[in-house]
């Protein structure tokens, strides 16, 4: 442990950790947000400076579009009265009146100029690069006759280079009209030199503004990093020394000062503070089962005696159980013998019983006894003895008849009660095996056979029993063992109802069929004895729990173990004390899908 102590305090502190995660975050937070903000600014500033440029641009040729409509409207009225002097002051006027324009052309649709406004010019094939794209926008997007209806004309503009590309031009063309065809167009040249220095003007002036936007921010930026390390500072001292005295409590307690503490004023924050709560309450805890364990190990060798008693009990319980099979086996043996004894006396019985009732006394005594009245009355004189000597020979007959008829009474009752018991023998041969294979099984005929068995029981104790057995499936299980279940309960049924008076003890046995998934063969038992309680249903089926006071507690738990371990259920009911109580045994029949479950 100690070395494991030494190896954490080589590691960094938690101190180096906050510091270093808090340097991380400002200087990522705050660059990235000085980033951001300057990105949008020279974006909005881009924006800015595109929608200036397009507004001059916008300006420009609005401009360039209204001198050309006017100089249109006069230069197709020149044209229709072929007055080209008129068309060469126009031009002349148009260029001296506005410095920017570099030069105005009239062309015909030869692409000839008719007027020019630069020297040498006038009656020339236009050839250049931007006389070409005059021809082809003169031609191609104006339409070769005036629309009806419209007085406007439209302009178009593209821009150019001129003097070798020398300087930028804004060229504008409109079309002119001689009648309703399209004779030519006029060409207006603007320079875009000024243009361009009023572009690069405003473009310096927004690269100063953001010059000094970006000064600005950068300095705000690191005032606000400064106090971001400053505040993260202070609170990880805090923080520290919160997770300091956590880090001491901890190893306090470890190395077993459970008496420990953490003082929660200390606390810098609240999920801290019900951290220090949480570990204050598990070092009491600690210190209940430390204490509840030294207890516990005071009686654990009483507790080890008691377990040792309960094992010595289950062996001897075992022990019982092997020598009951024992028996069993034993059992077999010695009915086999009892019956092989029980044979001779019940033919002799029956021998007796036929002798008796073919007795050639018993047949010929009144015919004896008539043929002695007349000895009688020859031999004695005396009349008063002759008397009493005939009265004596006339009750022989009867006395005789009476007598063999008592003894074959009682030889006919020998009989019954060996037949009896031979009945009884060849049930408990049937079903007296240690191991039984699993047989399909006829349940009403099996209860048949378990009332036999405690009939004598039964009768002894004038219990009455009620059966209502409906035809049912064959269900397949070990014949021996569900046997004893029945029986089991048969048994307890009618010890429960050893208090009740004769006339009180009923025992109801039902079988019937219940259809679901699965369906089930059931098997009721209900008796009107001493039933139990809510608390006392819980533990029926548990080991060695008995509601009877000489009872093993192991009858029902054999019972429900067996049946479960098949595929069976069984549950139990009662009203409550003295109100009787119902086992229900359910059985799967042959074919059906296994189930588990004891219900109470």
């Amino acid at each position: 442990m100690r070395k494991n102590f030494r190896n954490l305090f080589r590691r960094p502190s938690i101190r180096l950790y906050f510091i270093v995660m808090n340097m991380v975050v400002l200087c990522l937070l705050f660059p990235s947000v000085s980033l951001l903000f300057m990105h949008e600014e020279k974006g909005f500033r881009d924006a800015q400076l595109e929608r200036t440029i397009s507004l001059m641009r916008e300006g420009l040729e609005s401009r360039g579009a209204a001198l050309a409509h006017s100089m249109a409207l006069s230069a197709e009225e020149a044209v229709a009265g072929y007055d080209f002097n008129f068309l060469n002051i126009l031009v002349a006027q148009v260029v001296d009146s506005d410095p920017e324009i570099l030069y105005c052309v009239v062309m015909d649709n030869q692409n000839r100029a008719v007027v020019h406004s630069l020297p040498g010019q006038v009656g020339v094939e236009l050839t250049g690069e931007l006389d070409r794209r005059a021809e082809k926008i003169l031609h191609s997007e104006f339409p070769a006759t005036r629309p009806i209806g419209r007085k406007v004309t439209p302009v178009r503009f593209f821009q150019g280079w001129v003097g070798n590309g020398e300087q930028e031009v804004l060229e504008a063309i409109v079309p002119l009209y001689s009648g309703n065809q399209c004779w030519g167009g006029i060409r207006l040249g603007f320079s875009l030199a000024a243009h361009q220095r009023q572009i690069r003007q405003t473009e310096s002036e927004w690269a100063a503004r953001m010059d000094h936007f970006q000064i600005y921010f950068l300095t705000l930026t690191a005032f606000f990093f400064s106090v971001g390390a400053l505040v993260a500072a202070i609170f990880t001292r805090y923080f520290e020394r919160t997770m300091h005295n956590l880090n001491d409590g901890v190893l306090r307690v470890s190395l077993g000062d459970l008496d420990h503490a953490i003082t929660q004023p200390d606390m810098v924050c609240a999920e801290v503070m019900a951290l220090s709560h949480a570990f204050n309450t598990m070092t009491d805890k600690l210190r209940t089962s430390y204490r509840q364990l030294d207890e516990y190990s005071k009686g654990l060798e009483q507790k080890v005696e008691e377990r040792t008693a309960a094992l010595r009990e289950a062996q001897a319980y075992l022990l019982q159980q092997a020598h009951e099979a024992g028996m069993a086996e034993m059992a077999v043996g010695i009915l086999h013998n009892i019956g092989n004894a029980i044979t001779p006396a019940k033919v002799g019985a029956t021998m007796v019983l036929k002798r008796i009732e073919e007795s050639p006394v018993r047949r010929h005594a009144g015919e004896a006894v008539r043929q002695l009245d007349g000895v009688v009355t020859a031999a004695v004189a005396d009349p008063q003895e002759r008397e009493r000597l005939l009265g004596i020979l006339h009750l022989l007959p009867a006395g005789i008849e009476d007598e063999y008829g008592r003894l074959g009474q009682e030889v006919l009752r020998i009989r019954d009660k060996q037949e009896h018991i031979e009945s009884i023998i060849k049930l408990q041969m049937r079903y007296a095996r240690l191991v039984g294979a699993s047989t399909v099984v006829d349940v009403n005929r099996l209860l048949e056979d378990a009332l036999r068995m405690m009939e004598q029981a039964l009768n002894k104790r004038e219990v009455r029993v009620e059966k209502d057995f409906a035809e049912v499936p064959p269900v397949q299980v070990e014949e021996t063992k569900l046997l004893q279940v029945f029986v089991n309960l048969i048994k307890n049924g009618y010890q429960a109802m050893d208090g009740n008076p004769p006339a009180q003890r009923c025992l109801q046995l039902a079988t019937f069929f219940e259809a679901g998934e699965p369906g089930w063969v059931v098997f009721r038992i209900r008796d009107a004895g001493v039933g139990f309680s809510p608390e006392e249903e819980k533990m029926l089926f548990s080991f060695g729990y008995s509601t009877k006071e000489k009872g093993s507690g192991f009858g029902l738990h054999s019972c429900a173990n067996y049946l479960i371990a098949n595929g069976a259920t069984i549950s139990a009911a009662s009203q409550g004390k003295g109100k009787g109580a119902e086992f229900i045994v359910r059985l799967l029949p042959v074919g059906g899908d296994a189930a588990d479950g004891v219900h109470s």
